[in-house]
């Protein structure tokens, strides 16, 4: 294992002046709870499925097991990551917008981790839990630096009686708009919410976090990446769409039929505050300044990768938040601060009557 002065990196110590909260920020969490509520109750009229206002298509329902890594240098060795161990882990892949939407659609894809039996001391709102929680979406950066946009952004999603169909003509326009200025200029483009890459293999992307968190003493972006044979081989390998609204949950499974995946997850220190702020997540983190540098590798072996029952345990039944973890890897900047808001509003739907109970695992009986 590389030492992490061997490659130059002085990471930043964090300190709560680095995290500025916007005068805009409070003034508008009731228009964003307003626009959240708006897109479930749309969400509701349209599907039978879950309550959740983003990322409720499912493509991937994957237990697996995480080995962190022995002799991890000081800056690496933190939190969770401290000492190496071997922790079973829960990864749901999924799409966004929060439709159940044809796969045929221009929309990014999301991986979400739940990682079981963490110590630590908990964030509030999780103290019940031994959890870890990281989300991941196949794009560097996040589309909204701040609260406005990322509100106006919901705004879309949210309009009213803007049903599946609706979007769907608006993401064809939006994807073929797309690839037209991507042929013009030569380098990939993002509108709106669209990341313009519906046809590949989900399994062959590279995941970040794009949020940067507390990684204890020191701020980290975090990237999960695909290193088994069998996973690179599916980089950039386009999936049929032709004919099935589900093809990229017909990829996973087939692929978890015979196959064993294996990823690696990496931590990209922050170096630099101006260069590298946790307050604007648009803004890409150079690789020269600071590398992903490998922390642990996370496995998962031949099983049913996705099936009614275990949709009914996992996309009904848990709940991932970024704030839902120990504290030494709290996540930091606006929008996350703005998804514990999402969180705790999606907790409170789980309580009204007839809502599935939503719980966190200490096993995972129920999948495997």
């Amino acid at each position: 294992m590389q030492k992490t002065a061997d490659i130059g990196i002085s990471p930043l110590n964090y300190h709560p002046a680095y995290e500025v909260l916007d005068e805009s920020e409070t003034k508008r969490r009731g228009n964003l709870q307003y626009t959240l509520r708006k897109i479930s109750e749309t969400n509701d009229r349209h599907s039978v499925y879950s309550t959740r206002s983003v990322h409720t298509s499912s493509h991937g329902l994957i237990y697996g097991e995480m080995e962190i890594y022995d002799n991890l240098p000081e800056q690496l060795a933190q939190g969770m990551f401290a000492q190496p161990k071997k922790l079973p882990l829960v990864m749901r892949f999924s799409t966004v917008p929060g439709d159940i939407l044809n796969d045929k659609l221009c929309t990014p894809r999301s991986l979400a981790i739940k990682i079981l039996g963490v110590e630590g001391e908990r964030l509030s709102g999780s103290e019940e839990a031994t959890t870890q929680n990281f989300l991941f979406v196949n794009g560097s950066s996040f589309l909204s630096s701040s609260v406005q946009h990322f509100l106006s952004n919901l705004k879309i999603l949210a309009t009213t009686d803007n049903s599946p169909e609706f979007k769907e003509f608006l993401a064809q326009i939006l994807q073929s708009t797309s690839k037209l200025i991507d042929s013009l200029s030569g380098g990939r483009q993002r509108l709106l919410n669209c990341e313009g890459q519906p046809e590949t293999n989900i399994l062959g992307e590279t995941y970040f976090s794009q949020d940067p968190i507390l990684y204890g003493n020191y701020m980290a972006k975090v990237a999960l990446v695909p290193v088994a044979p069998a996973l690179l081989a599916l980089t950039n390998k386009p999936v049929d769409i032709s004919f099935a609204s589900d093809s990229l949950k017909k990829s996973v499974v087939d692929f978890f039929i015979t196959n064993t995946a294996v990823w690696e997850l990496r931590v990209q220190l922050c170096t630099d505050i101006n260069k590298m702020p946790i307050e604007d997540a648009t803004v890409i983190w150079s690789e020269e300044d600071s590398p992903y540098l490998p922390i642990a590798r996370i496995t998962a072996k031949p099983q049913i990768a996705w099936s009614p029952y275990r949709s009914k345990v996992v996309d009904s039944g848990m709940m991932f938040s970024p704030w839902h973890g120990i504290k030494s890897h709290r996540p930091l900047g606006s929008v996350t601060r703005l998804r514990k808001m999402t969180y705790e509003m999606s907790k409170s739907a789980s309580s009204i009557p007839g809502a599935k109970t939503i719980s966190e695992p200490t096993n995972l009986d129920d999948l495997c």
